[in-house]
């Protein structure tokens, strides 16, 4: 657990429960001193069991317990909606570069200014990029890991457990049964890179990259063995403008290799609960969280700016997505104000996207990459995703319906199996 988070920890999980205990204890005592009569009283001595059975229904229901067990009578939604893309045939018809950038919990309300009296999204728009009308959260995709997971191997991803992190030898391994984006590149002699601000360490996000076919991974560690200084690190890692100019490095080293590349970057000042106000952005007049989003905005849209002006972008998408809606932060009360929320999409490809779909979940970025860097997916789907730019319309069906309701995750045997390693024999097609 990042120390980040430690405080609200404290405060909130240990704290505040206890606190409130203890001042409905107090009260019930109280109470039943007063009005000596009430020791009889039927409701007065059934108060604390009530308030014991309501904790543990409430419990059971955060822990999904009930859609749980009514899910083992449904049988295996998961597999019946799951497509493995080590099965699928996937033809390399042209080859093109990737730029994937997931900007933290940036979604499309905080470019509404009516909210915010701005546009706080506004350098990123005048990208001249393309979007889907509504790319929008699912079940198991709601945090950055999730996301990843959802975006890169098409399936959500289960609350996990030392129990579910099986081990290889003395190293964890993540999902080392499905098949994601980094696979099926590193397959076709592509070089996959990340580039983030946090540990790598935090959420497993590390062993998925070191399972899933990235060759580089870099995060708060790797900055400072790489002598980052202190005025580029907050409490949690590389501030952005740090990110950005270490990716513009990358960028002309990877391009310059001639070898096709993913170069994947995860953002970081953005996350809640407050942010984190790097120099850089106090410069530019930052002062507060929408000042924060903006600033992060403006910085994302300079280095996609510098790939334009190198003329990278002639062989090389650029997809920036929001990882997810934004958790409680300082902006929360405005946020809360859209009626519908829904996640940051831009992409910018030559030629441009003929797209066959305007609603997208995390799952349908999966199919939806690989068939922009120049792939053709056999039936358009991958994992639980549809391609976003198929051509063929056959996906386009009620298929999607359904596979948002899969809570069921962990009695699904097919789930099960993407946590057991396969056959040294196996590989992505």
């Amino acid at each position: 657990m990042s120390g980040v988070f430690l405080l609200t920890f404290i405060v909130e999980v240990l704290l505040f429960p206890l606190a409130l205990a203890l001042a409905t204890a107090l009260l019930h005592r109280a109470v039943a001193q007063v009005r000596p009569g009430w020791r009889d009283n039927v409701v007065l001595r059934a108060a604390p069991h009530l308030a014991v059975l309501a904790g543990i229904a409430s419990l059971l229901l955060q822990f999904s317990v009930f859609s749980y067990a009514a899910a083992q009578l449904d049988g295996d939604r998961f597999a019946q909606a799951y497509v493995d893309p080590g099965q699928v045939r996937v033809t390399q018809v042209s080859k093109r570069n990737l730029i994937l950038i997931y900007a933290e919990s940036m979604e499309e309300t905080y470019g509404n200014p009516e909210l915010f009296g701005t546009d706080l999204l506004a350098p990123l728009r005048q990208l001249g990029a393309q979007s889907f009308d509504s790319y929008r959260e699912a079940p198991g995709t709601e945090w950055t890991i999730a996301a990843i997971v959802a975006t890169q191997c098409g399936v959500p991803l289960s609350v996990y457990s030392e129990y579910d992190l099986k081990h290889r030898s003395d190293e964890r391994v993540f999902l080392p049964g499905a098949t994601c984006l980094g696979d099926l590149l590193q397959a076709r002699g592509y070089r996959n890179v990340f580039l983030g601000g946090a540990p790598l360490s935090f959420s497993g996000k590390g062993a998925f990259l070191h399972d899933h076919g990235y060759q580089e991974a870099y995060g708060r560690t790797q900055w400072m063995q790489h002598g980052a200084k202190p005025h580029e690190l907050n409490a949690w890692g590389l501030y952005d403008s740090a990110l950005f100019e270490r990716a513009r490095d990358k960028l002309e080293a990877l391009h310059a290799s001639g070898q096709p590349f993913n170069l994947t970057l995860l953002t970081l000042d953005t996350h809640n609960p407050h942010g984190f106000l790097s120099p850089s952005c106090r410069d530019r007049g930052a002062k507060d969280f929408a000042g924060i989003v903006a600033c992060s905005g403006a910085e994302l849209a300079q280095f996609v700016k510098f790939a334009q002006a190198k003329g990278y972008l002639k062989d090389t998408v650029v997809v920036i997505l929001g990882d997810h809606l934004a958790k409680p932060n300082p902006a929360e009360d405005k946020l809360r104000l859209q009626e519908k929320r829904r996640m940051l999409n831009l992409f910018l490809a030559q030629p441009r996207l003929q797209r066959t779909a305007q609603e997208l979940a995390p799952f349908d970025m999966f199919p939806t990459l690989v068939e922009l860097l120049g792939m053709q997916v056999d039936g358009g789907r991958l994992g639980l995703g549809f391609s976003a730019v198929s051509d063929r319309r056959e996906v386009l069906s009620a298929e999607r319906s359904g596979r948002d309701d899969l809570s069921s995750l962990r009695g699904s045997a097919v789930y099960r199996d993407l946590w057991r390693p396969r056959p040294a024999t196996a590989a992505p097609q």
